[in-house]
Parts: structure tokens; sequence; C-alpha cells
């Protein structure tokens, strides 16, 4: 178990910022800060899902279903905006905007995984 708050980034993407608010044998909340252009790469989950809560700026959430590789609709969050993104959906958060993006990652429930995932042209 990691210290609260604290910076962490992993070996599979770097972004501007991101702190462990909880972590536990199953769940994992964390806080990222996109710049603009800023975004975390396209994947997927095997059994975990995520739920973005938007904290500051605007958050895009492009997704594909892995499966079928048919695209779905962006989710598009403001502030106190969330969404969830269910296992096997590829996803690719983003800060499309101007300014800088903060938000909330919850996900869970179950052993976290990253797979990189390459949708087809958008």
């Amino acid at each position: 178990m990691s210290a609260t708050g604290t910076e962490r980034q992993s070996a599979n993407f770097a972004v501007s910022s991101r702190k462990i608010v909880a972590e536990g044998t199953d769940v994992q909340v964390k806080e990222f800060v996109l710049q603009p252009g800023e975004s975390v790469p396209w994947h997927h989950h095997t059994a975990v899902f995520d739920v973005f809560y938007c904290l500051e700026g605007r958050l895009t959430v492009e997704r594909t279903d892995v499966k079928s590789g048919a695209h779905q609709p962006d989710l598009v969050l403001a502030v106190g905006d969330s969404a969830k993104v269910e296992p096997g959906t590829a996803h690719h958060p983003v800060n499309q905007q101007q300014e800088r993006c903060r938000f909330l990652l919850v996900q869970g429930i179950g052993r976290y995984d990253f797979l990189r995932f390459a949708p087809t042209t958008r």
C-alpha cells in the first residue's frame, strides 16, 4: 500500500500529474492532471471498470468496443460530471481544451491490468 497523496507514474505512460488518493487490493482512486493536448494512451482492462469524475476543465474519453472494434460515443465531462467505462471497452482519456483538466479516476473491483489497444481510424 502506498501513501495517499503521493505522485506515482507507471511504466505504461506519463502525464503531468498522477497522485494516489486511496489504494487497496482491488480498488484504486487517483487524481490526474492533463495539460492541453495531453492524454492517457488507448487501453482497456480485463476485469476492472473506470469511473471518471471531472474536477477542473473538461475531459473527453474516447471509447471503442474491444471485441467488435465498434466506436462508441465519446464521453465529454465538465466539472462535476462523472461517467463509467466498463471492462472490455478500450478508452482514451484526453484533454482537448486550452486549459488543464483535473479528474479523479476510481478503478475496481478486481485485479488491475493495463492492456494497450490500437483502434481503427476514428
